[in-house]
């Protein structure tokens, strides 16, 4: 018996197994980290020593392990380190806060904080503000007197520039902003009648330069502080159910570093698989680059089961200035967590012919460009075939018939962000894309089309249980508007997204993704059954425990 015992048994429950064979069953076992035995409680019984703990579901709902397939998991865990400005609205509120911030630190300490607005997207921003206007420098001062304050922008991503940030006379002081001071590309000094600098700065940058370039003297988030927000990001995560993610955008070699010691002290908790961000431009430097990158991280890359890094996120477009001042504050990357870069075509075309050459998959962000990239992804398979490395089609937004045809024929896989481009802006999308909603996240199409789909969250915010009812809802935050009912995922096909999908993803379906004897116990027990619940109880559903790998790393037993 003690050769056999299990080291958990859950029973009682409704376990959503993913498994066509045998969909649902009331109980399983855990034994070495992984599913013993999935079946009916007298079936649990040949599992069962002293030393087995036995948890009643009471009727709970269990799913296999979620995958965040574009999670930005670092980053959580930084926004909680700064003070949060939410729920301010007026400058008198605003005041206030500072005061109180103020009051605990040492004379001349800066106080730096979030956005004002609500989070995740600050959307109402000046407008929560009973003046509905920005502070200026002034404001600020007659809360914190003479000490260095910054109010902070928000990350472009979360919503969409202009960006706003606001600095205090004694800030301005620090960075040496004076009304002779030039702006950087793509930022505005928003100057008073007398041409004095106000303190509110205005950039247009989708991904900002302001604090490498005219505010450097604001403090950087230290390696201290990235080492504290991932083991905080980690425990946010595990409370949505999420056991495993994949960083598509790339990570800079110092977030790498974070992963790395975390791992190294034992307190990876997550598994975590990690792109590269390119820390070269260009493709001469490619030339070298990217055959020593190969060398290690090719293929499914390098690691165990608990981090693994692989590919290259290679950049199409973007604005070569800007790429040109954020390789140039490397190893810094602010909000980021990646190094940003600008690629023309041909820059492109070179690079990612060289990645296949070397045996190295590419992760591309193919927002506003699924077509081109497409274009060059064809010209290497025939040169090269990329089916067995898995490329990645990072934020596929809007996709037509042939589209997805093409992806298919390539063997790529495709990661969606539902939370920004169904729920945020599914209205505002499909304008952009001339009215033909059902081109916008066409994952029905992509499913019945046998493209493996995985979904993600991008970290705004965190939470695949909203991505999932926006994927089965396609329902616009705003206007309540259904946008291309006909892509609707059902929420099983949902749910094999976020679990299934992200296996595949991240080389781990053999391993991961359906609740099945021998497979990893990566698993989520949920108060409410995902397959029933309304579709707003769905996107906030309650997670009671989540495990990855036999052990708990959210919630009690």
């Amino acid at each position: 018996m003690d050769e056999i015992a299990a080291d958990w048994i859950l029973q009682d429950g409704r376990i959503l197994t993913l498994d066509r064979r045998r969909p649902v069953a009331p109980a399983l076992a855990v034994a070495g980290g992984r599913v013993a035995a999935v079946g009916g409680r007298g079936q649990m019984r040949a599992w069962r020593d002293r030393r087995t703990r036995v948890v009643d579901l009471g009727g709970a709902t269990v799913v296999p392990g979620l995958v965040d397939a574009h999670a930005h998991l670092d980053r959580e865990g930084l926004k909680h380190l700064c003070p949060s400005l939410a729920g301010c609205r007026s400058i008198a509120d605003l005041q206030a806060r500072l005061r109180r911030l103020a009051a605990g630190r040492p004379p001349g300490e800066w106080l730096v904080t979030m956005p004002l607005g609500t989070p995740p997207f600050y959307r109402d921003a000046p407008g929560c503000l009973a003046e509905g206007r920005w502070p200026t420098r002034a404001d600020l001062d007659a809360a914190v007197g003479d000490r260095p304050a910054y109010v902070r922008g928000i990350w472009g991503y979360w919503n969409k520039p202009p960006v706003h940030s606001v600095a205090s006379s004694a800030a301005l002081r620090a960075a040496g902003v004076t009304r002779e001071t030039t702006a950087p590309k793509g930022v505005d000094i928003v100057r008073d009648a007398a041409g004095e600098p106000t303190g509110l700065f205005v950039e247009h940058n989708l991904i900002q330069v302001l604090e490498h370039t005219l505010l450097r003297a604001v403090p950087r988030f230290t390696h201290a502080d990235r080492m504290r927000a991932l083991a905080d990001a980690q425990r946010r995560y595990a409370a949505r159910g999420v056991t495993a993610v994949y960083e598509g955008h790339g990570v800079a070699p110092q977030v790498l570093r974070v992963y790395r010691e975390t791992h190294a002290a034992g307190r990876l908790r997550l598994r975590c698989m990690l792109a590269l961000s390119a820390t070269w431009q260009g493709a001469a430097a490619a030339e070298r680059a990217i055959p020593d990158l190969a060398a290690w991280a090719g293929g499914a890359g390098l690691g165990d089961d608990r981090l693994r890094v692989g590919g290259l996120c290679l950049h199409w477009g973007g604005d070569p200035e800007v790429a040109r001042i954020l390789h140039a504050a490397q190893p810094d990357t602010g909000w980021a967590g990646f190094v940003e870069s600008a690629n023309d075509a041909a820059s492109y075309h070179a690079q990612a012919r060289l990645a296949a050459r070397h045996g190295l998959r590419v992760s591309t962000l193919i927002t506003r460009c699924l077509p081109e990239v497409l274009d060059v992804w064809e010209a290497i398979d025939a040169e090269t075939p990329i089916r067995a490395l898995r490329w990645v089609l990072v934020h596929l937004n809007v996709a037509s018939a042939r589209d997805v045809a093409r992806i298919r024929r390539l063997g790529a896989v495709v990661t969606t962000n539902p939370i920004s481009y169904l729920w945020r802006s599914a209205a505002e999308e499909v304008a952009r894309a001339g009215g033909a909603a059902e081109t916008l996240m066409p994952h029905r199409s992509l499913v019945r089309a046998g493209v493996p789909v995985a979904l993600a969250t991008d970290n705004k915010p965190p939470d695949p249980w909203l991505a999932l009812a926006a994927v089965v809802g396609r329902r616009d935050m705003t206007s309540g508007e259904v946008l291309g009912p006909g892509e609707r995922l059902s929420r099983l096909d949902g749910l094999r997204a976020l679990a299934q999908g992200g296996a595949w993803l991240t080389f781990a379906e053999r391993e991961a993704g359906a609740l099945v004897p021998g497979r990893r116990a990566d698993l989520a027990v949920l108060e409410a059954d995902p397959l029933a619940v309304g579709l707003d109880e769905l996107g906030a559903m309650p997670v009671r425990l989540t495990m990855v790998g036999g052990e708990i790393v959210h919630g009690d037993a």
